[in-house]
Formats: structure tokens, C-alpha cells, sequence
């Protein structure tokens, strides 16, 4: 919070203000873009379900779970993980199984991994190929491609050595008499044979996940776009591709801060004016994409309360 509140105090407050106020009746816009990743990303989530879990929880259940989840992994310092429990357990509700809920959280967020690696080296490309080094964009554009596959072959490979049984061994030997962890053995063994045979049998639905998570980081850009010729400072595609590509370099160094509050902010405005963006321009788009998080957040906390009012209910 002192990181947010730093980022407004020094900021220009006047001209932030006048960039706010242009924007005016149409402000609602800015969340179009969002609605549209999130749809994305859970049509991602979806591919890693099985049939019987894609019947069972419609589209825009599963949508609202994972904003649930999203939610929870934004506000906690968890590093982006502590929510995928939540969205396991949402799917419960459902009828879906508690260890192919799991192993659907596994696959989505290994899918999601994935894409941001590659949204990343296709966004270094893109800020050399913007510095006019076509040459060196293409280079360093072929050996991170190679690294994100040696990458992405190896979280597959550890995942059907099985991993989760190798937890349960590990928590088992740190709390022998756990009552709680001996009763997981079995789940663990059936998350690793559900992730072991999605591998072996799904390869083409773990390529779709991971295309449409990569669909929705690169909708991101269209964001920033949006934003930005909103409050009257537009910017090409290629600049709108490498602010959000590279911020997510900057998330992941802010990961323990819940949201990346404060740290988002000043990495997003320190990016954005060393592309040779103004610096209230820089301010007003980070602090719109914290506004739009904002929301988001809330809507996806509203359905858990709800969710978990309803389970308490007599």
C-alpha cells in the first residue's frame, strides 16, 4: 500500500486528473478488453477438463469460478497460486471430482505458464525489432523459443514422473501422524494418473489451452491500446505488444506482493516512459489497469461469498 500510495503522491495529479475526467461517461469501456481475456482463458481452463467435468459445469459457472480463483490469487500472498485450491474446490459443487478438478488447475495453470513464456520472448523480439535491431530480434527471438520449449518439456516431464504422489511421500516423512495427509494418498495417486494420461492422450488439448491463454495475453495489448486512445495518446500495436509482454517480467519479480500492488505501478510507469511514453500518460494507463483489476477482484469475491454462503446454508 505505501508503494501505491508513493506512486500517486509523486505523481502529476493535474494532468492524471484531466486524462481521468476526458475519459468521462465511456470509462465503463476500458473493462471490454478484460472481459474478453477472461473468457479466453477459462475457454483455455475448459480444454484441460475432462468430458465428463466439461458436461457437467457450464461455461459461464466455470468463467465465474475462475475469476473466484483469480480473485483470491490477487489479494493473498501467495504468489499466484493460492487460488487455484479455491477454483478445485468450486468445481466440487459441480459434481466434478476433487482429484480431476486438481488436475485440471495443474494442467490450466502449467498451459498458462507456458504461454507467458512465450508471450515474453515474443515481446523481447518485439522490443529490439522496435529499436530497429531486426536481426538480433530474430536471434534472440529463436534461442528464447528454444529455452520455453526445453522449458515446458521439462514442467510436462515432472508432472508425469509423478509429482504429486512425490508430495505426498515428502508430507507423509514431515507429519508422519497426520490424519490429514494419509487420507490424500489416494488422491494423489489418482491426480497422477489423470495428469500422466491427459499427456499421453490430450497433447492436442494441451496445445489449445496453451494457444488460448497465449490468445489472451496478447489481447492485453489490445488493452493498453484501448486505454490509451481513450485518454487521447494512442500508441501502435507493437508498442501496446512490448509494455505487456515485458510487465509481465515485472509481476513476476513483484510475485510474494499480493496483486503486485505498488511494485506494478512504478515497473509499468518506469517501462513505459523508458519507450519514450509521457509520464502522466504512463500513470493514468497503470493506474486504469489497477482500477480494472479492482473490479474484477470484487466481482470474483462477491461469487466465492456467495458460493460459500450457499454451501453454509441449512
Amino acid at each position: 500500500m505505501a508503494l501505491l500510495v508513493g506512486f500517486i503522491v509523486v505523481s502529476d495529479l493535474e494532468h492524471v486528473g484531466d486524462h481521468f475526467r476526458a475519459l468521462g461517461w465511456t470509462a465503463p469501456w476500458v473493462l471490454l478488453p478484460y472481459v474478453v481475456i477472461n473468457v479466453l482463458d477459462t475457454l483455455g481452463w475448459r480444454c484441460t477438463l475432462g468430458p465428463d467435468g466439461r458436461g457437467r459445469v457450464p461455461f459461464a459457472s466455470l468463467y465465474l469460478v475462475r475469476m473466484a480463483g483469480e480473485a483470491v490469487n490477487s489479494v493473498t500472498p501467495t504468489a499466484t497460486v493460492g487460488g487455484e485450491p479455491v477454483k478445485a474446490h468450486l468445481l466440487r459443487g459441480f459434481g466434478v471430482r476433487g482429484t480431476e478438478g486438481v488436475a485440471s488447475v495443474v494442467l490450466a495453470r502449467t498451459a498458462l505458464v507456458v504461454s507467458q513464456a512465450i508471450f515474453v520472448a515474443l515481446g523481447t523480439a518485439a522490443l529490439l525489432a522496435y529499436l530497429g535491431r531486426p536481426l538480433a530480434a530474430t536471434l534472440w527471438l529463436v534461442a528464447l523459443l528454444v529455452m520455453v520449449a526445453l522449458f515446458a518439456l521439462g514442467l510436462v516431464r515432472l508432472q508425469q514422473r509423478g509429482l504429486t504422489a512425490a508430495s505426498w511421500r515428502l508430507a507423509s516423512r514431515v507429519a508422519p501422524r497426520s490424519r490429514l495427509v494419509a487420507r490424500l494418498e489416494h488422491a494423489a495417486a489418482a491426480i497422477d494418473d489423470r495428469l500422466h494420461s491427459f499427456y499421453a492422450a490430450e497433447r492436442t488439448a494441451f496445445a489449445q489451452a496453451t494457444a488460448l491463454h497465449l490468445a489472451a495475453w496478447a489481447m492485453g495489448a489490445c488493452e493498453i491500446q484501448l486505454m490509451m486512445w481513450m485518454i487521447g495518446a494512442p500508441v501502435s500495436f507493437l508498442e501496446a505488444f512490448v509494455i505487456e509482454s515485458l510487465a509481465q517480467v515485472i509481476r513476476a519479480a513483484a510475485v510474494v506482493i499480493p496483486g503486485g500492488l505498488g511494485a506494478q505501478e512504478w515497473g509499468g510507469m518506469w517501462l513505459c516512459t523508458t519507450l519514450g511514453m509521457a509520464e502522466p500518460h504512463a500513470v493514468t494507463l497503470w493506474l486504469l489497469k489497477r482500477g480494472r483489476e479492482i473490479v474484477f477482484d470484487l466481482v470474483g469475491l462477491g461469487y466465492l461469498a456467495k458460493r460459500v454462503y450457499r454451501g453454509r446454508a441449512p
